[in-house]
């Protein structure tokens, strides 16, 4: 993510994490991945960014920047899929 508050999470995640039990502490091979997507301005378009988001990690291209008619493309191509089906 390309918010400010990722240096402020990875800095309290940091502390708690030293509260947790060694056993009960999560894997160190545990990977932080980042789909270059920005932080979405609104809602509305939340599942759009999870569903582009989950595209990337199944190896589809970048974007790159997404705008508002990206976004609206999207929204339609996610619908004619869900037709599809």
């Amino acid at each position: 993510m390309a918010s400010s508050y990722l240096n402020t999470v990875r800095a309290a995640a940091q502390k708690l994490i030293m509260m947790i039990p060694g056993k009960h502490r999560p894997s160190r091979r545990m990977t932080i991945y980042d789909p270059g997507l920005g932080v979405p301005s609104d809602s509305y378009n939340c599942g759009v960014y999870v569903l582009l988001a989950f595209e990337l990690l199944c190896g589809a291209g970048p974007l790159g920047h997404v705008n508002k008619n990206i976004l609206q493309l999207l929204r339609y191509r996610y619908m004619r899929m869900l037709i599809e089906v």
